[in-house]
């Protein structure tokens, strides 16, 4: 699964969340819940782990850490009532189920039915998956929604950040981040013709 799709159902469950709290806050906890797996999981287990694991769904993608966070969520919506833990738990829960992990019992169980077994990937093959990722029209066009999604959502914070960028540094500072933006497209979109 792809992690802008992740990052949509995240936000769907974090929607459903602000309803509940009344807090538009909660859906950027249900997003990150929504990617937190791939982002914890994929650098660890295919850079610092390569040698050893070599895989991309360890920790994070299982049972045990869910549990984990879910219970830490629990813990705080009782003391403190605040949800936003819980709405970062049911968005890695998403994720799982996404991910269809129940095939991946011994990694969706972890610890409890052995250690995680260990995989083969080539060694440009997170930066080979994120290319491949970036080539899907299905990811740019959840970018679009997304952006949308929360352009409608946070329009009043959107416009006061908007506001304050008519000072030159906010300017000279806007236009580097762009032209590096462009930079870094046209590199992807160069090794993807090669």
């Amino acid at each position: 699964m792809y992690l802008l799709a992740h990052a949509m159902a995240g936000i769907l469950i974090g929607i459903v969340f602000a309803a509940i709290a009344g807090d538009r806050r909660v859906i950027a906890f249900g997003a990150l819940g929504g990617v937190l797996p791939d982002l914890i999981d994929k650098p660890l287990g295919h850079i610092v782990l390569a040698e050893t694991v070599g895989y991309g769904r360890i920790y994070c993608h299982g049972l045990t850490v869910l549990s984990l966070v879910a219970l830490a969520g629990l813990l705080i919506y009782r003391y403190r009532k605040r949800i936003g833990l819980l709405a970062l738990a049911a968005g890695m829960a998403s994720h799982q189920v996404l991910d269809s992990m129940w095939r991946h019992p011994v990694e969706w169980f972890w610890p409890f039915l052995g250690p995680l077994q260990e995989h083969h990937y080539p060694k440009d093959y997170l930066w080979n998956s994120v290319l491949r990722e970036l080539a899907q029209p299905s990811e740019w066009l959840l970018f679009f929604v997304i952006a949308g999604l929360f352009a409608c959502l946070y329009r009043q914070e959107l416009e006061s950040a908007l506001a304050r960028l008519t000072s030159p540094d906010a300017r000279r500072v806007l236009a580097a981040a762009l032209g590096l933006a462009v930079i870094v497209a046209l590199a992807v979109g160069w090794r993807l013709l090669l």
